[in-house]
């Protein structure tokens, strides 16, 4: 991984991992323990979703860099695509039966809105050219 992939992934993935423990303490507070499962398990959907497709990114641009647009936007519908069929198809699974809905729909909304937030914050504070120079013209 490059340096500025590094900074990007550190700068979404750290906030988000934030907000998913905070997330976690409000809703023990608010709902006990399934509140706080039902948190936890929210946090841990949307930072695995996110983070793999981050990773994922990463992988495609260090294989071919004019990929990385394609695969930034391919990237984000695919990730809602997965974060909708698992809200659904946890939301009518036995294991969300004894959980509290409310705590993970909001504690997975608070994770991805802080990751896109960190993810845009650490893009727009790195420092990658977005055109190559061209090293043959010189600098005429």
């Amino acid at each position: 991984m490059q340096e500025h992939d590094v900074a990007i992934f550190r700068g979404a993935a750290l906030p988000s991992v934030v907000c998913g423990v905070l997330a976690i303490g409000v809703a023990a507070l608010l709902g006990g323990v399934p509140g706080a499962l039902s948190a936890l398990l929210g946090a841990a959907v949307v930072l695995g979703c996110f983070g793999l497709g981050q990773w994922a990114v990463i992988a495609v641009s260090r294989w071919n860099k004019d990929l990385f647009l394609a695969a930034n936007l391919l990237g984000f519908v695919v990730k809602m695509a997965v974060l909708g069929i698992l809200l659904v198809t946890l939301g009518q699974s036995p294991l969300m039966a004894g959980l509290d809905d409310q705590a993970f729909v909001y504690s997975a909304l608070a994770c991805v809105l802080v990751w896109l937030g960190g993810q845009v914050r650490a893009i727009s504070k790195a420092k990658i050219l977005h055109v190559d120079p061209d090293e043959t013209s010189g600098g005429t």
